[in-house]
């Protein structure tokens, strides 16, 4: 291989559910980092849902050994996986999963800036920074451009005090819907995750928004471990875990509560705003993109 080469990027991609079970063995290979990357990554919309491409960076000796290893792990485990490798340049590894991440804005009040390419601040715009780290990407899917939107517009049609509000982020992944809400103005907002590394991304991304001391994380997957109900709850996850998960997320929706839901197919809309309504809950509005969609639903 080339002397121009220094590092060779490692693409696993393998059942979201094998995930927890590679990690250990691809952070052994890829002491560097390890990216994780699914259909709500930025850059991997050919990512099918369910699916997610894991990137290692080694040296160019240790890539066949490595592939190798891979390879018979997977094979072990009866994980149906894809392996390919892609040499890096020699001063790119450590660039090179950054390409895809640039600023952009979202309608006319949102813009997004990863952390390396924090701009001036914008009248009239609320600037979220994001810093994604190497596990964890930004959300830029529609499902995430959806539920932004969503909570913009759920914010601009609060007639009340925004101060005295309490919003619950189930699956916060990078934090930016929190973010968001507490921007706005929302008093105090709770994120869960289930991925203990999300969740030391999202911290990075409150401490770089200055908005710490306004949000907690928790580290869970469940919403019942998160006392009280709250005026404002937002999910993006997949419908395969909203579905099962509504007597408890729904639960969590205060008298006169708002409730938006996103990681949804369109052509999933009825059967989960069914499921909603079986709990007390009255679906407002959605909204479709490229056949993803986001529901809003209130409590009377």
């Amino acid at each position: 291989m080339s002397d121009s080469i220094e590092s060779v990027a490692l693409q696993l991609t393998v059942p979201e559910t094998a995930v927890d079970g590679l990690t250990g063995l691809c952070w052994l290979l890829s002491p560097r980092g390890v990216l994780l990357e699914d259909a709500f990554t930025l850059g991997s919309d050919t990512l099918p849902v369910g699916q997610t491409r894991m990137t290692l960076y080694v040296p160019p000796e240790e890539a066949e050994s490595a592939q190798a290893l891979l390879t018979s792990e997977c094979a072990a485990a009866q994980i149906p996986a894809v392996l390919s490798q892609t040499p890096l340049p020699h001063e790119d590894w450590n660039r090179v999963w950054k390409l895809h991440y640039k600023p952009f804005n979202l309608g006319q009040h949102l813009r997004i800036e990863p952390a390396w390419m924090v701009e001036p601040e914008q009248p009239g715009m609320v600037r979220l920074i994001v810093d994604p780290g190497l596990a964890f990407g930004t959300g830029t899917h529609e499902t995430t451009r959806l539920c932004l939107q969503a909570v913009e517009k759920w914010a601009a049609g609060q007639t009340g005090k925004l101060a005295d509000v309490a919003m619950l982020d189930v699956g916060t992944g990078s934090g930016v819907l929190a973010i968001l809400a507490v921007r706005l103005g929302v008093g105090r907002a709770v994120g869960t995750e289930i991925e203990r590394d999300a969740v030391a991304s999202a911290q990075r991304n409150l401490e770089l928004n200055g908005v710490a001391d306004r949000v907690t994380l928790r580290h869970t997957g469940d919403p019942r471990d998160v006392a009280g109900k709250f005026q404002l709850v937002v999910a993006n996850i997949l419908s395969s875990v909203l579905l099962p998960m509504a007597p408890n997320l729904a639960r969590k929706v205060a008298p006169h509560g708002t409730l938006i839901l996103s990681g949804l197919l369109a052509r999933e809309l009825p059967v989960v705003t069914a499921a909603y309504q079986r709990h007390g809950l009255e679906p407002l509005e959605h909204v479709t993109e490229n056949g993803w969609a986001a529901l809003t639903l209130r409590r009377p």
